[in-house]
């Protein structure tokens, strides 16, 4: 590589970035303006009478009332000397009359919201969508490019003379020895720089850059729809009232919010995109070292955790980390951890658990285990972090798990419990929780402290505890957040599901996991009742949706709290909607089980955000209108969406088919040009499979498992003969 090819790459990079700044300038201005209109509406719609709050003692208003100023907006856009001519206003009164309604302008423009209505679709939102979406795509990959271009001014800049010396004959032949040498070194640094890979990420981000920077999108609110939750992630950093930051904070005194915001996240290791709460709750839980995130469910607690163990990993070398979870979501944990960061997941459960550990150890990584397995383990690594899941499992300190994972706690430096039920009501259980991270605070809890309110709790307990709500941080249109359960059938319910497999019954094999089962012998069954439990915590209403009718009889069986139906096929449409209007009026939370078919279109539903779907549905459609009973215009909190889905079963094979349905639809329902460069470009020759075609297929892959168990018994019979 020569100097002006150095140079030409620079100016490229450097372009390219401009072009970014360029867009966040644009969209900057959008919500500026959008922003300006809303203020505006609202000061037309104030009275100048309500202007009278904000006047001092005295102020004289004279004819204002009778004059052409009606509005606050029309007293806002005048001038102090124009106020004054009025008949009875004098110039202080004038003064102090324009700058009430300058206050109350100000006030309003730090409390607007901008908020995207893909149902009102407006060319003003349109644009500002289109260039969300746009940084979205180029964002994390400028500042990947940013890194690496001053990365490269770091290593050419101080070269700079010697290299002009260098392509000078003049100078080199008029250079003393020392500086020929230091010409001829920097040549050859420049040409061994050419064949860095790091130049070559730099040359290839800023082609990705000036690809998806300057393609336009196809269509603007599709796409949105799809990337909502990291969109208006985007837009809260640009929107004033998008997002209340005390609220954010978890109303945390000051003095710990600054030692918090100390901390430089390092998130290389972090693959998913943090919105500002998430990212302080992980600024937070490194600050203080051993707290509890109580974040109310569908907030996200899971990715703060793992942007902790990034930063840790990255930062800090950190190579080890375990998480302590209920059975029923260890599978999903497994899960979050391969999607949403660069660091292993390992299963520490069942026969594999010390191969596991073992792999662990040597490479380093999340080993991921319950409550009652940690038992039974010996941990051959201390933990750089321990993460405990639905931490209020450990409520009783007696309890001889309990007792055991204190013991494991106490010596390790970085704890992080995680636990969506609220604590304010329940001191006594709280203060246990906090013994197990902090005992100096614990010591100083008092039954009392709860009766002054959870805002003035929440100061008491900031040092150990942080706790955001929805409606405090997720101000914009609500989100649709959708997680896939997954758990391993592992007893009764796995006898059935074989013996359904066997049978080659499609719609047997569905339903196998909850037929005639209980909590304790049915996974799935186990994980739906802990996410009703916790949305009942957090007073909020949920929808089971199910396709069979005798999976719906099972769940109404077992759940807690007040359950509403089943709304099945065979209940009328006026009795339908009587029942939904019954859901709806009842106070506080309760659960609604539902037909998927039946509930699932037809209906609003928006008292309820939280969708249960009991078992993955053939056709995707089925399963997106069910969640448009309750995501849809009308609807105030975030759509919480939990698929409830078995490894190793036919719930793999029908989720796979979806997905892949799904991105055949998009692909030729709205074509992207983005999409179309992708490696992941969907294969158009692709056709679903027959549901006989997925019988068989599992049907083959049971007998595999069987053959493979067999082969695994023979060699341990074996291996242990003298």
């Amino acid at each position: 590589m020569d100097r002006g090819e150095l140079n030409d790459l620079i100016g490229r990079a450097e372009r390219s970035l401009a072009h970014v700044d360029r867009l966040r300038s644009d969209i900057a201005s959008d919500v500026q303006r959008i922003v300006d209109d809303i203020v505006v509406d609202v000061l037309r719609r104030t009275s100048v009478d309500e202007l009278k709050s904000y006047l001092p003692k005295g102020t004289r208003v004279g004819g204002l009332k009778s004059s052409r100023y009606r509005s606050a907006a029309d007293v806002y856009q005048a001038t102090p000397a124009a106020i004054a001519a009025l008949p009875g206003i004098g110039p202080q009164s004038a003064y102090a009359i324009h700058a009430a309604a300058v206050s109350k302008a100000a006030h309003e423009q730090s409390v607007a919201r901008v908020r995207l209505d893909p149902q009102a679709r407006t060319p003003q939102d349109g644009v500002l969508a289109g260039r969300l979406l746009t940084l979205h795509a180029v964002d994390a990959r400028a500042r990947r490019l940013r890194a690496l271009l001053n990365w490269l001014h770091a290593v050419v800049d101080p070269m700079a003379r010697d290299l002009r010396r260098h392509d000078s004959g003049i100078r080199m032949f008029f250079s003393g020895t020392k500086k020929k040498a230091a010409a001829d070194a920097a040549a050859a640094t420049l040409e061994r720089l050419g064949a860095d890979p790091a130049l070559a990420e730099l040359a290839g981000l800023i082609d990705q850059i000036d690809w998806y920077g300057r393609t336009p999108s196809g269509d603007v609110w599709a796409d949105y729809e799809r990337e909502a939750a990291a969109v208006n992630a985007l837009l809260s950093e640009f929107a004033p009232g998008t997002s209340d930051v005390e609220a954010s904070h978890g109303y945390v005194p000051n003095p710990i919010v600054q030692q918090a915001e100390l901390v430089t996240l390092d998130l290389v290791q972090l693959t998913a995109r943090l919105r500002g709460y998430q990212a302080f709750g992980a600024q937070y839980a490194l600050s203080r070292r051993r707290v509890i995130i109580g974040d109310e469910m569908g907030l996200g607690k899971t990715v703060q955790a793992l942007a902790v163990a990034a930063h840790l990993a990255a930062a800090d070398g950190v190579r080890h980390f375990l998480v302590i979870c209920p059975a029923s979501v260890v599978v999903n944990w497994a899960n979050e951890v391969a999607k949403h960061s660069l660091l292993v997941p390992y299963e520490v459960v069942g026969d594999d658990r010390e191969e596991e550990l073992r792999r662990w150890a040597s490479d380093g990584g999340v080993a991921i285990t319950t409550f009652n397995t940690v038992q039974r383990i010996s941990l051959p690594n201390r933990p750089g972090l321990i993460i405990v899941d639905e931490a209020h499992y450990l409520k009783n300190p007696a309890a001889q798990r309990s007792r055991w994972i204190k013991s494991l706690l106490d010596p390790n430096d970085r704890v992080l419990f995680l636990s969506g039920t609220p604590m304010e009501n329940r001191i006594d259980e709280f203060r246990n929780l906090v013994d197990y991270v902090q005992p100096s605070i614990a010591r100083q809890l008092d039954a009392s402290d709860g009766l002054r309110g959870p805002l003035v709790f929440r100061k008491t307990v900031a040092p150990v505890y942080l706790r955001r709500n929805q409606e405090d941080v997720l101000t914009e249109l609500p989100d649709l957040i959708e997680a896939e359960e997954w758990v391993r059938l592992s007893g009764s319910d796995s006898v059935a599901y074989r013996a359904a497999v066997q049978s080659g019954n499609f719609m047997a094999m569905r339903q196998a996991a909850y037929q005639g089962a209980t909590v304790e012998s049915s996974a799935k069954l186990d994980r739906l009742v802990e996410l009703v439990t916790e949305a009942q915590a957090n007073s909020a209403k949920v929808i089971v949706f199910s396709y069979f009718l005798n999976t719906l009889e099972v769940v109404r069986n077992v759940l807690p709290g007040t359950v509403f139906g089943p709304l099945t096929g065979a209940v009328g449409s006026a009795d339908r909607q009587a029942l939904v209007d019954d859901f709806t009026r009842h106070q506080g939370s309760a659960t609604l089980v539902a037909q998927i078919e039946a509930g699932g279109v037809g209906l609003n539903i928006q008292a309820a955000s939280v969708v249960i779907i009991a078992e993955p549905q053939w056709k995707p459609s089925t399963e997106k209108q069910a969640i448009a009973r309750a995501h849809r215009m009308g609807q105030l909190r975030t759509v919480q969406v939990h698929r409830i889905l078995a490894k190793d079963t036919v719930d793999e094979f029908i989720r796979d088919i979806a997905l892949r349905k799904s991105e055949l639809f998009d692909e030729y329902a709205r074509k992207s040009l983005a999409k179309e460069i992708s490696p992941g470009a969907v294969d158009a020759s692709w056709s679903a499979p027959t549901q006989d075609a997925v019988v068989k297929a599992e049907q083959a892959r049971q007998r595999a498992y069987a053959a493979a168990e067999t082969a695994s018994t023979v060699v341990n019979k074996t291996a242990r003969r003298p």
